[in-house]
């Protein structure tokens, strides 16, 4: 979930998204490979915008997978690199809130957009893009494995 989808978009349509997060946050608990492969989860962005139960669900999960080192899985929610930028700027947080989110390898984007929109602009540089026409609620394990296997076959040069 963007800060734009957080801040703009009607109440109704930040209610069903809220559902879709708590849900989410939820079964990503229980999940048999985030518990299996010990994939650390972390919850990044503005959760002054979310509901008291989304921060809840965003700490368990947080709690729930803290030892793990299998590898890291971030959330972005109610997060852009625009807002970032802004709230460092105004000096409301040091150095940076990204600061601990490592390099990513993979951006899964799902929906028709073929853009990154402010995902962690500064871990990004070298990931590799995979685009879905499909949306967010949409995305199946299926449709994850597909992702995964494609970016296994990717040749990743870091910009040489």
């Amino acid at each position: 979930m963007s800060y734009e989808n957080c801040t703009r978009r009607s109440s109704l349509e930040r209610a069903v998204l809220e559902d879709l997060l708590i849900n989410g946050l939820r079964d990503l608990r229980n999940d048999e490979v985030i518990n299996g492969e010990k994939i650390k989860v972390k919850v990044v962005g503005d959760l002054n915008l979310v509901s008291d139960e989304s921060r809840r669900e965003a700490a368990a999960l947080e709690e729930h997978t803290a030892s793990y080192s299998g590898g890291s899985l971030h959330l972005g929610v109610c997060y852009s690199g625009e807002w970032e930028r802004q709230v460092i700027a105004k000096g409301l947080v040091a150095p940076s809130i990204s600061a601990g989110v490592p390099q990513i390898d993979l951006v899964i984007r799902t929906g028709s957009m073929r853009r990154l929109s402010g995902f962690f602009p500064l871990q990004t540089s070298y990931a590799e893009l995979y685009f879905m026409d499909l949306l967010w609620p949409e995305l199946t394990r299926e449709e994850l494995k597909k992702a995964l296997e494609w970016f296994g076959v990717q040749k990743r040069n870091f910009g040489n």
